[in-house]
């Protein structure tokens, strides 16, 4: 196994794209010149521990990719790709959180308006995005050098190393972060969890079918899993065989129920109670367009039908190097 190259692989992933091939080369180069110096220093090539010292040595990957990104003055180097990627989760969770509020309060107006809804939701997303950027800065400000190297990046093990493939073609952290919090907001309305808000609660009422509550078990269980998905591609943003094939399984599960949804007769309704001169009450529930469904779940079922094929390509493409690797 060539682990100058996974180190190297698992080092571009924390560099921003127009920087990961240069110095990917540049990394390399550097550790093949060490690993051939200590080959002619010991008269015979290195054990595999031998080069997993040489690259322990070189020190985290984290760490080293820092060391090639310019200086920040508040943030310590070492810390700022961890920094950058927890911001970003942040505000993207500030900007949807505060989305529902805005959509909850247009539910909630006598008269529908949908510019005072959407001013609401930038005002709110701004006055929080600002304060959650000041609280993040100063947490890893103050963090900074107090993180000890030898409990965070001292004790790391370069046979957990994952083992990326198509290392350029890294997992968005955004769409990411978007699939994590849609899920999350999915799997609450779809559990009633949005009921216990005292502005859902009061105003707007989703009354499922009892077909879709019968899959409801089988919809939870996805959800589930996308999530876990999310969360592991915000922390780890790059393919291996593994996660590959998990994406895959989880795919295939999606197909399955949306195949199951598109056949459903009634889905849900929607009854908006006790707001005396609300513009959309009214005594009959607005009941989802059987149409509507079906074309949302065609839609839905294409989308994951071509992630399906795409992840079973990027799969193949990986096993074809290994096999030209050998």
């Amino acid at each position: 196994m060539d682990w100058l190259a996974r180190y190297v692989e698992n080092v571009k992933a924390y560099l921003p794209t127009k920087l990961r091939d240069d110095v990917g080369n540049e990394l390399y180069s550097d550790l093949q010149d060490q690993y051939d110096d200590m080959a002619d220093h010991l008269g015979r090539q290195p054990t595999e521990a031998e080069q997993l010292a040489l690259i322990k040595d070189k020190g985290h990957p984290m760490k080293v990719a820092a060391g090639y990104q310019p200086r920040k003055t508040l943030v310590s180097e070492s810390l700022f790709p961890l920094y950058v990627v927890v911001l970003k989760w942040v505000l993207l969770a500030v900007f949807l959180v505060n989305g529902l509020v805005a959509a909850l309060s247009f539910f909630n107006q006598p008269e529908a308006n949908f510019t005072r809804a959407f001013l609401q939701w930038m005002a709110g997303t701004f006055n929080a995005g600002v304060h959650m950027f000041a609280w993040v800065t100063l947490g890893f400000y103050l963090a900074g050098e107090t993180i000890s190297y030898g409990d965070f990046f001292g004790k790391w093990d370069p046979r957990k190393l994952p083992d990326i493939v198509h290392a350029n073609e890294r997992i968005s952290r955004f769409e990411s972060g978007v699939e994590l919090m849609a899920m999350m907001l999915f799997m609450g309305w779809l559990n009633d969890l949005f009921i216990l808000l005292p502005i859902a609660g009061d105003v707007v009422r989703f009354d499922l079918s009892d077909e879709l509550r019968a899959l409801l078990p089988w919809l939870n269980i996805a959800m589930a899993l996308s999530i876990a998905m999310a969360v592991n591609n915000l922390f780890s943003p790059f393919w291996t065989k593994t996660k590959l094939l998990l994406a895959s399984a989880v795919d295939l599960l999606w197909l399955t129920l949306f195949a199951m949804l598109f056949s459903l007769e009634r889905i849900f309704s929607v009854r908006w109670p006790g707001v005396e001169g609300h513009a959309w009450a009214q005594n009959q529930p607005w009941e989802m367009p059987l149409i509507n469904w079906k074309i949302i779940m065609a839609i839905a079922f294409g989308i994951t039908a071509y992630e399906l094929v795409r992840n079973i390509q990027r799969y193949l493409r990986a096993e074809r190097q290994a096999v030209a690797g050998e």
